[in-house]
C-alpha cells in the first residue's frame, strides 16, 4: 500500500503536468501563423536551421513565451508541491503510525522549499553552463578542454550542494513531529541522525547506486535495440513507454523502501538511546514495515 501511494501522487502529478505542458504548448503554437517554410525547416533536420526557426517563433510569441516561461514552472512546483505534501503525509503515517507526522501546512512550506532550491539549482546550473561556455569560446578559437575542466566541477559543486540540501529537508519531512515548523521540523531530523550520520548517509549512498544501476539498465533496454525505430517505429515507442513506466514504478519502490531504511534505523538508535524527540513509544513509534 505505501509503494502504491508513492506511486499514484507521482504519478498524477506526472501525468497533470504533461497535460498542462501539452496543451499550453498546443496554444502557443496555435498561435503561430503556418508557413510551407517553417515546415520545411523542421523536416530539413538542419539543426542550425531548425534553430533558427525557434528563434524566429519564439520571437513571434513575443510576451506569451515570457508569461508561460514564468507561469509554468510556478505551477509545476506548487502541483508537485501539493500532491507530495498529500503523498508523504500517508506514507509516513504508516511508516511511523505511533507519531503524529508534520501537518499539511507545514508539509506544503517544506516542499514549496523544496521546489524553489530544485529551480534555483537548476538556473545556477545554468548560468554556471552559460558562463563557461563564454569563457571557452571567448578566444581565437574554442577550448574544449577548458570548457570541460570548468564545466565538469560547476556541475558536481551544484549538484552536490542540492543534494545535501533536499537531503535535509526530506529527513525534515519524515522525521518531524505535528505542531513544528520547517526549522524546527529540521532541528528533529538532525537530533535523530546525529548519532548515525554515517548510517544514514550509507543508506543514501545505496539506494542512490542501485538507482543508478535501475537507470543504466533502462538506458540500455531503450538504446540496443533503437534500430526499431526504422522498422518498427511502434513497436519501440511501445517498448519505450514499458521501460519508462517501469523505471518509474522501480524508482518509487526504491524511495520507499529508502525511507523505510531511515525509520528502521531511527527505531534501532531510539531503542539504544531513548525515544527520539516527538515520540511516545520507547521503540520510536515505529513499526517493521514492508514496502508493500
Amino acid at each position: 500500500m505505501i509503494v502504491l501511494t508513492e506511486i499514484l501522487w507521482r504519478w498524477s502529478f506526472g501525468v497533470i503536468a504533461c497535460l498542462f505542458l501539452f496543451f499550453n504548448g498546443l496554444a502557443l503554437l496555435g498561435s503561430v501563423p503556418a508557413s510551407d517554410s517553417t515546415t520545411n525547416a523542421w523536416r530539413s533536420h538542419d539543426p542550425a536551421l531548425m534553430a533558427f526557426t525557434a528563434l524566429h517563433i519564439v520571437h513571434i510569441l513575443g510576451v506569451k513565451v515570457l508569461v508561460s516561461a514564468i507561469v509554468l514552472p510556478i505551477f509545476v512546483a506548487l502541483l508537485w508541491a501539493v500532491l507530495a505534501s498529500l503523498g508523504r503525509g500517508v506514507t509516513v503515517k504508516r511508516l511511523r503510525p505511533a507519531v503524529t507526522p508534520l501537518g499539511f501546512r507545514s508539509l506544503l512550506a517544506l516542499h514549496c522549499l523544496r521546489a524553489l532550491i530544485a529551480w534555483l539549482a537548476f538556473l545556477a546550473l545554468c548560468a554556471a553552463i552559460g558562463v563557461v561556455i563564454w569563457i571557452a569560446i571567448h578566444g581565437d578559437k574554442p577550448d574544449l578542454f577548458l570548457f570541460y575542466a570548468l564545466a565538469v566541477p560547476s556541475v558536481l559543486v551544484i549538484s552536490c550542494l542540492w543534494l545535501a540540501v533536499n537531503w535535509r529537508l526530506t529527513l525534515a519531512g519524515i522525521f518531524g513531529s505535528n505542531g513544528k515548523s520547517i526549522l524546527g521540523a529540521m532541528r528533529q531530523a538532525k537530533q535523530v541522525i546525529r548519532a548515525q550520520s554515517a548510517d544514514f548517509g550509507g543508506i543514501s549512498l545505496i539506494f542512490l547506486l542501485l538507482r543508478l544501476v535501475a537507470l543504466l539498465i533502462a538506458f540500455s533496454a531503450i538504446g540496443i535495440p533503437s534500430g526499431m525505430m526504422k522498422t518498427s517505429p511502434d513497436a519501440y515507442a511501445a517498448l519505450v513507454a514499458v521501460v519508462l513506466l517501469a523505471y518509474f514504478a522501480i524508482g518509487d519502490f526504491l524511495y520507499v523502501s529508502r525511507m523505510a531504511s531511515y525509520v528502521a534505523l531511527a527505531a534501532a538508535g531510539a531503542e539504544s538511546d531513548g525515544p527520539e524527540p516527538g515520540q511516545v513509544s520507547s521503540s520510536a513509534g515505529v513499526r517493521q514495515p514492508s514496502a508493500l
